[in-house]
């Protein structure tokens, strides 16, 4: 039936147009009493939004959004002027306002959702709209889009072809053309994992932005909390299609030989990854995915003959103090709890992380983390301190001290089943007094003997599901699938997304520059939505199956993919992604998830034969609380491939890893401004030729959140593009001082680090003596110097690190050459052409 054809995108992904329009609309004007309720929804966003400059704005391509019947106006052909700021990238197909069951070729819709729509043209210029639809409207505009001609069930049956249906809750995402599965056009994009994060403060919604960042205004030591939206499809399982609905960052079969035990192989001398991470040798053309087909929401106009009632449900735990007490256990310590104590709050708990948000404004299903102020709080049990028994630290026993964080060691295959670090430097006495060991000069003595009782301390993170009821389709689609939801650390970069960096370590970064960047082990930065790996399986209520390794990739909904190419733009970064190409991937364990993996059983219990166990993706492996994490990880920055802050600069020089993406000069506090940390970095003692660094085992990240001291705002600021060029032009002052290998670029430290300013007499003897131009957006002034790990110990300042110099090094760098002043004064030019 011809006027059936908007069910299914034709090969070159257009909706119906031309001669198929009277048809068309008459049978959409059939409907109209029928989606009675959703129009006047989108009529009042409409109205609200005429005389805010958004009525202009549409009449520029042909649609009044103030016409008195609303319905038919959404429907007929328009001149779409994809020359307006915010429109090169609505899909090329799209001709009309609303273009049933597709959202991406739908004009209204982009116009709302599109966080690059923010002006209209007035007198010959642009001029910044006046207001912007909330989240509630953009919904209500989308699920007009999918109930203006809803559907039968047999509609989506053949739509399908047959394959597997169920009921599938999605993180959802609207994004431009650049950062879409298929990057073709704008799009919606969706993966069955979301990554909300926390902070200390309610969510700081940006309208223009169409999204939230986690600064809050006037107020740089608070952190906004950064909600995922989700929302249920009806999805079809299918085979992963490249070029088409994904996943995004499609994965080809590994070509790296597989040995007998299962592990991959790798270049003679190069370590292999832990057995728990080990890539299997499937492509996704050979994996499957649930590709959204139909958006399920309340009401009649939903499904055709049909009124329905879906109902989501978040649930979430945390149970890091727990597990920490059963690795205790199931080692002979006795770290003074146990059941059936364990198994109750705050060892384990689920209240206060994240909620459906009940602001209308908001719409439906966005789930937000739970604000704490602090973001990390001592934990109390039966109204005292809750508390444990640090054990004696030796060779032999299975934790050990890091700095001053107490390790518990993985497993054999590299995963892990409790905290990696845990805090132990605040002891509580059997009065309840409570001592701080950073005030001692004996602290790793204090942590290594053990013994004493130190406080736990809550953090508000965890992982969870999303579930999804909808009564009135169990019997056609009984398959019932939950989203899995991490509620993570706050996003201390959110305008890079870690697929930007794995995208510029792809594209971009020379050859010669990649071993210099990143070490083997762990390897090239990944983000959490390559990981293809089982969600939590520890979450029983969730009931995650073991063999569905998928759940973190992003796929684009069915159909997607085959249109043509419109005018791609750079992404302004103005929002944060709450998708997972966002986080990062999991490594030693990981930034924003950890991992662990099932014991090798028997499936038959025959007692013949073993089955493999599975690696899935968990958040208790993290530090508690994940502050501790925070620091070490960030101080082992060129250890770490995430889009993280880069302390190394901070502390003393001497870890076995050196600065990837270093921090200016004020951000760490060395020109007296005020560490966006608290902890200000090295100071240099020009008398005795030594510089003053901060011990990293005194720095405290517990510390400095209780009281509040991270300005997330000062290093939340910058760029993908100043982060990238940052990271560049530190690989470049490597290879320009001869330090390639991991070990020769910790031997060298940075001891000064800011943009180049053109009045800034050694680089006008540079640029005089090499006469050579540089870009100036992205010039950095360097100063270097090498060490031999040899420190000098000053008792009376026991918490800092002495670290003695021979010479200076200056170094101005951008992206393209280095100009390195030498010891006699004159200046060499260094470029790479590799």
């Amino acid at each position: 039936m011809a006027t059936e054809n908007w069910l299914l995108r034709g090969t070159d992904g257009r909706g119906p147009a031309g001669a198929q329009y009277k048809t068309f609309s008459a049978e959409l004007n059939l409907g109209v009493k029928a989606t009675a309720g959703l129009i006047e929804r989108v009529a009042d966003a409409c109205r609200r939004l005429a005389d805010a400059g958004w009525g202009e704005l549409m009449n520029c391509h042909g649609l009044d959004i103030s016409a008195s019947s609303l319905a038919e106006e959404l429907v007929k052909p328009l001149d779409v002027d994809r020359t307006l700021p915010g429109f090169e990238d609505f899909a090329v197909e799209g001709t009309r306002g609303i273009e049933p069951a597709q959202p991406a070729l739908s004009l209204l819709f982009h116009a709302f959702a599109s966080p690059a729509v923010v002006s209209f043209p007035k007198g010959g210029r642009n001029e910044p709209l006046n207001a912007f639809p909330t989240p509630a409207e953009i919904e209500a505009v989308e699920n007009y889009v999918f109930g203006v001609r809803p559907p039968s069930m047999e509609d989506l049956f053949v739509r399908t072809g047959g394959v597997h249906l169920a009921i599938v809750v999605f993180a959802v995402e609207y994004r431009p053309g650049i950062d879409t599965v298929h990057r073709k056009h704008a799009d919606m994009c969706f993966a069955r994992c979301g990554v909300a994060r926390v902070g200390t403060k309610e969510a700081q919604y940006l309208p223009a932005a169409r999204g939230y960042l986690p600064f809050v205004e006037e107020h740089p030591n608070e952190i906004g909390v950064l909600p995922c939206r989700y929302a249920p499809y009806i999805a079809a399982l299918l085979p992963g299609s490249k070029g088409g609905h994904g996943p995004m960052r499609f994965l080809e079969e590994d070509s790296k030989p597989v040995a007998a035990s299962g592990r991959r192989t790798r270049d003679a001398g190069a370590p292999l990854p832990p057995p728990a991470l080990q890539a299997r040798s499937v492509s996704d053309a050979n994996r499957s995915f649930w590709i959204p087909v139909h958006k399920l929401f309340d009401g009649q106009e939903c499904i055709r003959d049909r009124e329905i009632k879906v109902r989501l449900s978040a649930n979430h735990v945390n149970e890091k103090i727990r597990r920490a007490h059963l690795f205790f256990g199931a080692n002979g310590h006795q770290s003074g709890w146990s059941e059936p104590d364990i198994s109750k709050s705050p060892f384990i708990f689920s209240e206060g992380i994240a909620e459906f948000s009940k602001d209308p404004n908001f719409g439906n299903w966005h789930l937000t983390p739970t604000p704490h102020s602090p973001m990390i709080q001592p934990a109390e049990y039966h109204g005292k301190p809750l508390t444990f028994r640090v054990p004696e630290t030796t060779d032999d026993t299975p934790w050990t001290i890091y700095q001053s964080s107490l390790n518990l060691k993985l497993k054999a295959s590299g995963a892990r089943a409790a905290p990696e670090y845990l805090h132990v430097r605040h002891v509580i006495d059997k009065s309840g007094k409570e001592t701080d060991l950073n005030g001692s000069k004996d602290l790793l003595k204090t942590i290594e003997k053990g013994g004493y009782h130190a406080r736990h301390y809550l953090d508000f993170a965890g992982d969870g599901w999303i579930d999804v009821e909808c009564a009135e389709l169990a019997l056609e689609i009984p398959r019932r699938l939950p989203a899995y939801s991490i509620v993570a650390t706050p996003d201390f970069y959110p305008a890079v997304n870690q697929t930007d960096l794995m995208k510029w370590t792809e594209q971009s970064v020379p050859p010669v520059l990649l071993s210099i960047l990143w070490p083997e082990n762990p390897g090239k930065p990944e983000a959490l939505s390559d990981q293809r790996y089982a969600a939590n399986l520890e979450l029983l209520g969730a009931g995650f199956d073991p063999n569905d390794d998928t759940m973190t990739a992003i796929v684009g909904d069915l159909g997607s993919g085959t249109g043509r190419i419109a005018r791609l733009l750079r992404s302004t970064g103005g929002r944060a992604t709450t998708l997972p190409d966002a986080a990062a991937g999991v490594f030693a364990p990981g930034w924003d998830v950890s991992y662990d993996r099932t014991q090798e059983a028997d499936p038959t219990d025959t007692g013949i034969g073993l089955a493999p166990g599975t690696t899935f993706l968990n958040t208790y492996g993290l530090g508690s609380p994940f502050v501790e994490d925070t620091k070490l990880c960030a101080a082992l920055s060129s250890f770490w491939p995430a889009v993280a802050p880069d302390i190394t600069r901070t502390f003393g020089p001497g870890r076995g890893y050196a600065t990837a993406t270093p921090l200016t000069d004020d951000l760490i506090g060395v020109d007296g401004s005020t560490p966006w940390d608290g902890i200000k970095g090295p100071v240099v003692d020009w008398s005795k030729k030594v510089i003053e660094y901060p011990s990293l085992a005194y720095g405290d990240y517990v510390e400095i959140a209780l009281k509040k001291g991270f300005n997330i705002n000062v290093i939340g600021q910058i760029s993908k593009e100043e982060y990238v060029a940052r990271t560049i032009a530190m690989a470049r002052v490597y290879a320009a001082v001869g330090a390639t290998s991991r070990i020769d670029k910790a031997k060298w430290s940075v001891l000064s680090f800011r943009h180049a300013e053109r009045a800034d007499p050694d680089l006008q003897a540079a640029l005089h003596a090499t006469l050579r131009d540089v870009q100036w957006p992205y010039l950095y002034r360097f100063v270097m110097f090498r060490h031999d790990g040899k420190t000098i110990e000053d008792k009376k300042k026991f918490d800092k690190v002495f670290v003695p110099f021979d010479f200076l090094v200056l170094l101005f760098v951008d992206p393209s050459i280095v100009l390195h002043q030498l010891e006699d004064g004159s200046w060499k030019i260094h470029e790479l052409r590799r």
